[in-house]
């Protein structure tokens, strides 16, 4: 129960009358919810509803003497949120958050000109609530109140007494409500009903990149609507796990920049998660975690077995697995009804690739072994199994991580375009014993990938090959990674490789981290 009160006080101006002329303010709690749980008395040990209050079961959490200035606060300060911290009553009593929205309205037909309200929630330890979400929930009370007084002076010309009648009532269904089911819908009167709906606050999403590779995590289908935004619509269907997000932009026929946002809207939802592109040259490496999770639990194994599974092969659209393999259907069967010998893979020589197998395999990759190079070495036992998903799902669960290629360029070459020698950023400390990084200055290298380079270049002009280049020569500080280069300029992997090899580029060392 994250509300722990709810409490609606006002300006009473007879509360600074004789006899006690030297007050200049008369802040009064009118209803709260629950009864006696904010002391209304300076005396911590007195209660607002006199000796009845001793056979109240609640506790008090706060005295409203110490917050009574801000929660009823002069009239600059009213129209803004106000969050309060107030000190506990005893050792024991636990931390409250007070969120209160002061309104102060002026007409002739208030005394003094003016009436100040004020409707505040009192929320638990705010470590372990989501406090921004009540924020609207304060400010939009605040609004509806505010409307509903200067129409038909509901709070003013209420004379209920403390702690009954509808503004009670409206108190008591609203915390009963956003405790039990999040939201609520309280009509009020004929035309105005209370609509609110606890919304979790979320944290900004990481920044999409053209090279990011989007993989739903929901079932899409089931939430869209023909109302959504164009472009959202557009995109969709090839959001697929294997396409990059301006690959997407591409068959979508739609703006980049408008592709990026749209995928941003569904990753702050938490709808997507961004993976890297899949490469045969790339390379994965098992995490910290890798012992502690898929290797002891024979669960993790079989959803893995059932997910890499090349004879459950879903559709063209697929999902992330986040806390169970999407189901997928083969020969009537879904993934619940498959028996343990049925989900696992078979090697080339048709014998099963149990758990251990699993977890060899994720065990074999590691730095400075690509995809590729790991299949030749495993390839009777993944001889069924989807090489992709294999490594999604090893990504997706914390197992594996991707060892990006990054390319310094640490002397001018013959190349004459592109920044001076001195515009870069010399390395001293880069030696050739690293075992994650590459020199690709041998002679021998440069000789025979020069010829291949000029025999591929058939059609296209020398002119076109150094534009090429210089653009290559713009990412070489060694904060770009391969997939970015690659798919900026809209070249190949080997290409690019094959370019950075040249003796036009001069010396370029290749650092994997």
């Amino acid at each position: 129960m994250s509300i722990k009160a709810i409490f609606y006080s006002k300006f009473d101006p007879h509360e600074g009358a004789p006899p006690r002329p030297s007050s200049t303010t008369g802040p009064k709690i009118v209803h709260q919810v629950p009864e006696d749980s904010i002391l209304t008395a300076s005396d911590p040990s007195a209660s607002s509803n006199g000796p009845s209050s001793s056979f109240s079961s609640t506790i008090p959490l706060l005295s409203f003497s110490t917050i009574s200035r801000f929660v009823i606060p002069r009239q600059s300060l009213c129209g803004n949120l106000i969050s309060l911290s107030p000190p506990p009553l005893t050792s024991t009593t636990p931390p409250t958050l007070v969120l209160s929205y002061p309104i102060c309205l002026t007409s002739p037909h208030y005394p003094r000109n003016e009436f100040i309200f004020n409707f505040a929630l009192v929320l638990g330890d705010p470590a372990t609530i989501d406090v921004p979400s009540y924020k609207s929930v304060v400010k939009k009370l605040a609004h509806l109140m505010r409307s509903l007084e200067e129409q038909s002076h509901f709070l003013s010309d209420d004379a209920s007494p403390p702690n009954s009648g509808k503004i009670y009532s409206l108190c008591e269904m609203l915390m009963e409500d956003l405790n039990n089911y999040c939201e609520c819908m309280i009509p009020i009167d004929e035309l105005n009903t209370l609509n609110i709906k606890l919304f979790p606050s979320l944290p900004n999403p990481a920044s999409v990149k053209p090279w990011h590779v989007p993989l739903f995590t929901v079932r899409i289908e089931t939430m869209v609507d023909e109302n959504w935004d164009l472009t959202m619509l557009r995109i969709i269907p090839f959001i697929n796990g294997v396409n990059s997000v301006k690959r997407i932009a591409a068959l979508a026929d739609a703006d980049l920049k408008l592709t990026k946002k749209c995928v941003k809207h569904l990753l702050y939802y938490g709808c997507i998660l961004l993976l890297d592109i899949f490469s045969f040259n790339a390379v994965y490496a098992p995490t910290a975690e890798f012992a502690n999770m898929i290797a002891k639990d024979p669960e993790m194994q079989k959803e893995c077995a059932r997910y890499v599974n090349t004879a459950f092969a879903p559709g063209a659209q697929e999902e992330a697995v986040i806390d169970g393999a999407p189901e997928r259907r083969t020969s009537g069967l879904t993934n619940a009804t498959l028996q343990d010998e049925e989900m696992w893979p078979l090697t080339g020589k048709g014998d099963p690739v149990d758990g251990v197998g699993i977890v060899q395999l994720f065990a074999n990759l590691r730095q400075g072994l690509t995809v590729r190079e790991w299949y030749t070495q495993n390839a009777n036992m993944l001889a069924n199994i989807d090489m992709r998903r294999f490594v999604t799902f090893g990504v997706i669960k914390g197992l594996l991580y991707r060892v990006h290629r990054y390319a310094i360029r640490t002397q001018k070459g013959t190349f004459p375009y592109g920044p001076a020698e001195g515009e870069f950023l010399q390395h001293p400390n880069l030696t050739r014993s690293m075992s994650s990084e590459r020199h690709l200055t041998e002679e021998s290298s440069q000789r025979s990938k020069h010829k291949q380079k000029h025999s591929r270049g058939v059609g296209k002009t020398h002119a076109d090959d150094q534009t090429l280049n210089s653009r290559i020569v713009e990412f070489l500080d060694g904060t770009h990674c391969f997939d970015e280069i690659c798919t900026e300029l809209g070249i190949s992997e080997k290409d690019l490789t094959e370019r950075l090899k040249s003796r036009a580029m001069g010396e370029v060392t290749i650092i994997c981290r």
